[in-house]
């Protein structure tokens, strides 16, 4: 879609089908635009009648405290048929999300979720399929986009509900954080809800909603409310009379946001153990940079790609600061360079001269494109005080001439960045090699981006330098007292830059004998040379009341939410350092933290999955591992050790509300897999397991003419009935300590 940032993507189709089934399984994401993001979509069903699956209700939640989300999606399907037929859950969630909770109820019970290291959840399936149980993985791949796919089949007359919980910490760019919501549910929906709550430690200052569903004709549809400066309130709620009759309304809720700012060290908020710094102080300086636009005019560049990074960097030019330098140099099979120039008219009319005549031709050669611009750069940037020197590569293909190598190239590049530029890489389109850019990036202080190949790509262009354009302060180090917090648990405390509407993010875990506050102090370069602040105890404020979302009903609301902050963060961090990692080392101990953490925290990464079981298989909790749980009950995955409901009934009590878990039953015999080959994301088939199944057989005419054999069999069926209704009853899944 025009203009939307990358996600991932739970699409359904919906089948006629005789039996029950589940499955998840992945599709391909396409680079093009797949229609507007706004608009009244035509019913996708030929003919919509009574009979057919209808979307009872489509509910989203999302809950935002100090920057992080927590969202769920509840989505009701209902069968009003006398035949079974396949539905399916349709979400899009953010790039930036990790899931953290998923559960299909049906038939009165459910399929629950629980975490595992990729390898362990193959072994888990693996066993499962041996033994004819139904279960699924779902992974997350390194990719910006991903379309998954889940399939259940509704019985007669029967219901389905899926609740999906996603998180994410809110990026600030450009001065607001952006909190975009996707609303796709694939089919006609009357009962279409969005709730929004924000809740900050300071006055909201800016509360906008940039883009609704369906488009201007639903902008009505949306509700806000204050209460208080620090809590917000929005709600899309559109009047089923404003759907057309069998039309499908799709798109997104973007909220953009800010709070009130100073000239200070930011807020530091303190709960449980645990603590989070924001940083994003206004009124100072911005430092003049110079900036090196390295652009790929290889061959595949040809048309409207080229067409478009003109026009961008024609905008771009317009747009440097006062003391900016700069310079442009081309690459293919072969380098050349524009030269640096001081930002001026005349500068900028040569320089955009020189941008008109770029032809693409050739091959690509990253290696020597970033030989040049590096290695030639610094000999001008150097002499100078504090000037940052940023790089930019767009490529939209991967090296095929010169060096080639992955691990050359980005030797090359260590060993010639000697005074630190930073390099941010942007991919132009599908044919870009995303891995490479995002390893050369990393390791480099910068970051990379994908650039989408539509209309608007110019656009994406644009705003992705405004991002960068101003900045701040260089070399941010954020140094805490060893005695306040531990040192070994706080995620990255050094910044290479900090731009001008963005914001700084520290977190840990505070020490054992902390009193009070915790003081830090902020150092790093600005225009005028040596910047410091102190954090002293004015920094600290109390995390926001938790009994202000009392009357929301996600599942579930996290408690101390800086404790989910720092395990998101954290993690994160940790797979940024793996990827930039430069030994196998620092690879393995990087990768070790994040499984461990992203374990603990029930998060859907690069390195766990999300197994979905049969609650009377495999034992089952929701989501979050509290430290108030009995410390005595453990899950031995490998001995299938069951533990029933009643016997951990008391310590979940205590560590859950009653919002906080989906503990319902679910018929395992009107759902089984659905037989395909596993991909990203993997599914089994299996036979349900039905106690009929058991009597099959038994009952013949031999059997009859005895009756004191079938007296013997009814009396044992009943006997095993009652033992198999205890057995189903409703059970739970402790996560291993």
């Amino acid at each position: 879609m025009a203009g939307m940032l990358p996600s991932t993507d739970l699409t359904l189709s919906w089948v006629r089908s005789g039996h029950a089934s589940l499955s998840i399984t992945p599709k391909p994401t396409k680079e093009t635009s797949c229609g507007s993001p706004s608009q009244v979509s035509p019913d996708p069903v030929e003919s919509w009648t009574e009979r057919d699956l209808q979307i009872i209700s489509y509910h989203i939640q999302s809950v935002v405290i100090s920057r992080y989300a927590v969202t769920t999606v509840t989505c009701k399907i209902r069968n009003p048929s006398l035949d079974a037929q396949e539905a399916v859950f349709s979400i899009m969630l953010p790039a930036n999300a990790f899931i953290s909770n998923l559960t299909i109820e049906a038939g009165g019970r459910n399929y629950s979720s629980l975490v595992r290291e990729k390898e362990e959840a193959r072994r888990i399936y693996d066993k499962a399929k041996t033994r004819g149980r139904n279960t699924a993985i779902v992974h997350q791949r390194e990719r910006e986009t991903m379309r998954f796919r889940v399939d259940v089949t509704v019985s007669e007359q029967d219901e389905v509900i899926f609740y999906l919980t996603y998180e994410e910490l809110l990026i600030r760019r450009l001065g607001v954080y952006a909190h975009k919501i996707n609303i796709h549910p694939g089919y006609p929906v009357k009962d279409l809800l969005v709730d929004v709550t924000i809740h900050e430690t300071r006055d909201i200052s800016i509360l906008r909603v940039d883009k609704v569903p369906g488009g201007k004709d639903f902008r009505n549809a949306v509700t806000e409310w204050r209460e208080g400066g620090r809590t917000a309130r929005l709600q899309f709620d559109p009047d089923p009379g404003m759907i057309p009759d069998n039309k499908v309304i799709h798109g997104q809720l973007v909220v953009h946001y800010d709070v009130e700012r100073a000239l200070d060290a930011g807020d530091v908020q303190i709960e449980e153990g645990y603590f989070v710094h924001f940083f994003a102080p206004i009124d100072l300086q911005y430092t003049p940079k110079h900036i090196t636009f390295l652009i790929d005019t290889s061959g595949s560049m040809e048309g409207i790609k080229l067409m478009q990074v003109k026009e961008a960097l024609h905008h771009i030019l317009t747009d440097l600061n006062a003391g900016d330098t700069f310079n442009i140099i081309r690459f293919s099979s072969s380098t050349h360079k524009l030269g640096m120039m001081h930002y001026t008219k005349s500068s900028v009319r040569k320089a955009k001269k020189y941008i008109d005549n770029l032809e693409a031709d050739g091959a690509t050669d990253i290696d020597s494109g970033l030989k040049v611009a590096i290695e030639e750069e610094m000999e001008v940037v150097v002499p100078e005080s504090v000037r940052p020197h940023i790089i930019v590569l767009l490529t939209d293909g991967q090296p095929t001439v010169g060096v080639t190598s992955h691990s050359a190239i980005l030797k090359n590049v260590r060993e010639r960045n000697k005074e630190g530029a930073t390099i941010f890489c942007l991919g132009f389109g599908t044919g870009a090699d995303m891995k490479l850019l995002e390893r050369i990036s990393l390791q480099n202080h910068g970051g990379a981006r994908k650039i989408y190949e539509d209309a608007d790509a110019a656009e994406q262009l644009k705003n992705f330098y405004q991002e960068l354009s101003t900045p701040i302060l260089l070399d941010v180090q954020f140094s805490y007292s060893g005695d306040a917090v531990q040192m070994d648990s706080l995620s990255n405390t050094h910044f290479y830059n900090y731009f001008k509407g963005t914001e700084l993010v520290v977190t840990g875990q505070t020490g054992p004998d902390l009193v009070g506050g915790i003081r830090a102090n902020i150092t790093g370069q600005g225009r005028n040379g040596e910047f410091f602040m102190g954090v002293t105890d004015w920094n600290s404020v109390v995390p926001p009341d938790h009994h202000l979302l009392d009357h929301l009903h996600l599942a579930p609301t996290p408690r101390n939410f800086i404790r989910r902050l720092w395990a998101f963060l954290k993690v994160k961090d940790l797979l940024e350092k793996e990827k930039a990692a430069k030994g196998l080392h620092e690879k393995a101990v990087a990768r070790k933290k994040a499984l461990l953490i992203a374990l603990e925290n029930h998060f859907v990464t690069p390195l766990t999955s999300l197994v979905v079981v049969q609650p009377d298989q495999e034992n089952c909790k929701d989501y979050e591992d509290d430290e108030d749980e009995s410390e005595d009950v453990e899950i031995d995955l490998q001995k299938d050790k069951m533990v029933d409901f009643k016997d951990v009934n008391d310590s979940m009590s205590v560590s859950l509300r009653s919002q906080d878990s989906v503990i319902r039953v679910f018929d395992p015999a009107k759902i089984k897999l659905l037989r395909d080959e596993p991909q990203d994301y993997d599914y089994l088939d299996g036979e349900a397991y039905s106690p009929s199944h058991v009597a099959h057989g038994f009952f013949n005419d031999a059997t009859l003419k005895k009756p004191s054999e079938a007296l013997f069999l009814i009396t044992f069926l009943m006997f095993m009935n009652a033992v198999l209704s205890q057995i189903k009853g409703p059970q739970i899944h402790l996560p291993v300590k």
